[in-house]
């Protein structure tokens, strides 16, 4: 916990600030992989939308009679509902996530006594062993000479000598964001360390045994450049942004030297 330094392979020190899930070089805050991808996502649109949509079934429930009181408490309890949803995946996705670690690096682990992170560890077990994997690094820090970081899950090494970039998910399936993501940690790890990813795979965990799922992403240079779009998508709106602050505090100046000739 804390802010913890960490020395990388390209000369830099980053500071992970773990309370705040923040990166720092050099005493100023280097953007994370979440943050790029949220221009994917454009999450204020999205957020307009879905409340257009709750308006929307309000308004049509409002017109068949149903009170008001009780259109509230639907509207409540379907929100709560999914946040409680959110929570439950992202909580089991953290303990099997922290189990495989240990198990990789050797360390003596409990057997969960919940089934469903029971099966979801040991499907991953499963596929470790399958392709005869080796750990390398597990939660390791990345920083691109481009301008983000951000900290990727496991790297291992096959019987082949492959070096595989394994990023582990709670999602209920495989996204865009995901195969970008994956894209943007072989970016800055191969400009950081100098060495070659030649698999990148995401592990799904689900709520069911039956839904685990490894899915190999193939390497596209479509991807890069869509990524790096996303990143280019921050600095322009980071430029914006203090532009207009410049713009601001040249006006408040102005305004300011205004009234004061004026008295």
């Amino acid at each position: 916990m804390g802010k913890t330094p960490h020395k990388l392979e390209n000369g830099h020190t980053v500071i992970f600030d773990s309370d705040n899930h923040k990166y720092i070089l050099n005493n100023n805050y280097v953007i994370g992989m979440s943050s790029i991808l949220k221009y994917l996502a454009a999450p204020k649109l999205e957020d307009w939308k879905r409340n257009q949509l709750v308006t929307a079934i309000s308004t049509q429930m409002e017109n068949n009679n149903i009170p008001l009181d009780k259109i509230s408490k639907i509207i409540s309890e379907a929100k709560a509902s999914i946040d409680k949803k959110s929570d439950n995946i992202l909580g089991t996705g953290k303990v099997v996530h922290k189990l495989a670690e240990k198990w990789l690096k050797g360390d003596k682990i409990t057997k969960p006594d919940d089934p469903v992170i029971a099966n979801c560890f040991m499907e991953f077990q499963k596929f470790w062993k399958k392709h005869k994997l080796k750990l390398v690094e597990s939660e390791k820090i990345l920083y691109s000479l481009r301008g983000y970081c951000g900290t990727l899950d496991i790297i291992a090494i096959d019987p082949d000598g492959n070096i595989w970039l394994i990023d582990i998910k709670t999602s209920s399936g495989l996204f865009l964001n995901h195969v970008h993501q994956l894209h943007g940690y072989k970016l800055a790890y191969e400009e950081q360390t100098g060495k070659k990813i030649n698999k990148m795979y995401m592990v799904r965990l689900p709520k069911t045994r039956e839904g685990f799922e490894a899915r190999e992403i193939l390497y596209k240079k479509e991807h890069i450049k869509a990524f790096l779009g996303l990143l280019h998508c921050h600095n322009s709106t980071k430029l914006f942004e203090e532009q207009m602050k410049k713009l601001k505090d040249k006006q408040k100046k102005a305004k300011y030297k205004g009234e004061k000739n004026v008295r």
